[in-house]
This record gives C-alpha cells, structure tokens and sequence, in this order.
C-alpha cells in the first residue's frame, strides 16, 4: 500500500518527517520610501552643535527714471540673514548572537538581514525629523518647534522644515503663519478642513512664486489625492490616477511634479497637507554621514551601529509654502451626508 503524506504507524502519532512549508524570503511589512530625503540631496556641516545658513533678498521692483545729470546716492543696506539648526544624532543598532549568526535561516545571515532592514529603518527615522515629528503630543505643536541645541544632558534635536517656512511667525493671522496657509474654516489649522480646489492649490504655488522662485514639486497624502485626481483629469483629458507614481501637471506657474508622501496622513495628524516648493533650497546637512560600525561588547553577540549626525537647511523659506486644513471633495461630501443623516 502507497504510504500517504498523512500516514503514520504506532507509536507515531504524525508523519514528523514532513518539511515545513514556508515563503523562503521574509516579507518586510512597513513604509520604506524617504521621498523628501531622497530629493533634498546633501550638503557638509563643520559645526557638531549648530549649523548656519545665510540668505539675502532682492529688493521690489521700483521706478528708476533720472535725470541726465544726477548725483550719486549709493545707497546701499545690508539685508543679509543668518538662520541656524541644531545636529541631531540617528542611532539605529543591531545585535545578533554569535549561535544565531552560524545558523542557516529563513532570510540567510541574519546580520545581513538586520543590516538591510535597519539601513531602512535609519532614513526613515531621518525622514521623520525633517517633519518635525515626535517633539510633542500635539502633532501641530511639534511641528512648528525651534531646534534645540545639544547639552551635556540634553539631546540635540532638529527643528522641521514648519518651522522654518513658518519664517519666525508664532501664530496664525488671517490664515497665514509666514507661509503655511491655513484653509480651515478657523484659519487657524484647528478648524474643520475645507474642499482642496484648484484655486486654493494656486494660493499655495502663488506664494512661492511672488518670492522669485517657481515651485516644482508638490508633496501630499492619500486623503488629498482625491482632488489632484480631478485636476489630472481634468487637465489631461482622460482618467488619471496619483497612486504612488510622480504625475506632473501644467499650472499657471509652469510644471509641478506631484508626489505622494506616507507621512502626509491622519496617522501622523498630517493628512491634510499639502507641501509645495523648489527642493533645491533645502538640503540635509551632514556633519557626520551615516556611518556602520562595530561595537564592542562583553556577551556572545555581534552588534552593529548605524550612526549619522545632521541637520535640516532650508536655504530659503520662500521656495516653499504650506497648505494645511484641506481635504478632497469626497471627504467634503462624505461629512455633508452623514451630516443630513444625522438631521434626519
């Protein structure tokens, strides 16, 4: 008689013989993109505390007519500015037993594993930072804080990109903080968020082009997908969908490459934002780049550490504005249903 894949005899009780079935390769389940980082490029820090930058603007555009014979006036102001951030340190380690190192595994070496997963883990965690993320309970208060410097007990911290293009501005007024625009129903970012039109999404890119620069990128979260689908469409003339691929579009401001960022969602209190400007005037400054090390240590185990120390440097707050306080029409009209629901 064939012996069947469940057959056993007495005394045993399953066929133990049998190889476990399993996906050879280990599924790695989590966001892994660090869009903005990967756009900003990089720049070098001499300092290990502070980093500075310094910008200057034009003046406005003025009359200039003079008469044939005119004197000399020269004058000339000083409009140079200097803006500072703190370094932060990233640490991310990794340890694994010298037992475990020998085994044969599901995933191979297991310190090769644990070095590509946490090489992701490391920029995403950079990522974040750029954010400002993760500095206070209140996602909008965190947001906007000032760096602070590293002390013997105190831990450098990075100011986000809010701050800066918040441009010194503690507050909102009339729906504006420097150039985060707020279109909540409060103009205050604490209000109930509004329908993301076309206009509104010219009110942000506006802001960056009066400043002399044009805006090329435009970062946002599934939420606010929804209203740039209407606009592709509307624009290109067929159905087309953002779902995770850059589409570009035709504005009154020239072409904007619009990109999704996971980020940029209600789990992160960030789902209704929307980030536009010329990321060439933001980069991240490295004091010391990422670098792998040995550590030693006094138990059976191999431990690795991935070290970077950096910064933030927006090189120029008006290249960017922020839309905060929008939503996509479905939304809108999800709310305005359940509402009448409700009434009913």
């Amino acid at each position: 008689m064939a012996l069947p894949s469940m057959g056993h005899t007495a005394p045993a009780t399953e066929n133990v013989k049998l190889k476990q079935s399993i996906y050879e390769t280990i599924i790695k389940i989590g966001a892994t993109e660090t869009p903005i980082l990967n756009k900003i490029g990089t720049s070098k820090v001499t300092n290990p505390l502070t980093h500075s930058w310094i910008t200057d603007t034009f003046e406005e555009p003025k009359k200039n007519a003079n008469l044939e014979l005119s004197k000399f006036v020269g004058e000339t102001k000083n409009t140079a500015q200097k803006t500072t951030n703190a370094t932060q340190i990233f640490i991310t380690e990794a340890m694994v037993s010298k037992a475990l190192l020998k085994a044969n595994q599901y995933g191979g070496n297991e310190m090769e594993y644990q070095i590509g997963k946490k090489t992701k883990e490391h920029k995403m965690d950079m990522e974040y930072a750029l954010f400002g993320l993760g500095r206070d309970s209140d996602v909008k208060k965190s947001v906007f804080k000032d760096y602070v410097q590293a002390q013997e007990a105190t831990s450098g911290e990075m100011a986000g990109l809010f701050h800066y293009i918040a441009k010194g501005k503690d507050s909102f007024a009339d729906g504006k903080r420097g150039n985060v625009l707020a279109f909540d129903e409060s103009k205050d970012w604490s209000g109930t968020a509004t329908e993301l039109t076309e206009d509104k999404l010219n009110q942000i890119l506006q802001t960056i082009w009066n400043s002399g620069v044009t805006p090329k990128d435009v970062f946002l979260g599934a939420d606010l997908k929804g209203a740039i689908n209407k606009f592709a469409t509307r624009i290109l003339g067929n159905e087309t969908k953002l779902a995770g691929q850059v589409v570009s579009l035709e504005t009154d401001f020239g072409t904007v490459n619009f990109h999704m960022h996971r980020l940029l969602s209600p789990k992160y209190g960030l789902g209704d934002v929307l980030i536009a400007g010329d990321f060439e005037y933001m980069k991240h400054g490295l004091y010391i780049p990422t670098m792998i090390e040995d550590v030693p240590t006094d138990i059976t185990a191999k431990a690795k550490r991935f070290y970077t120390q950096s910064t933030l440097e927006v090189r120029n707050a008006d290249a960017f504005a922020i839309g905060v306080g929008l939503t996509s029409g479905n939304n809108v009209k999800a709310k305005a249903i359940l509402k009448a629901a409700k009434g009913a």
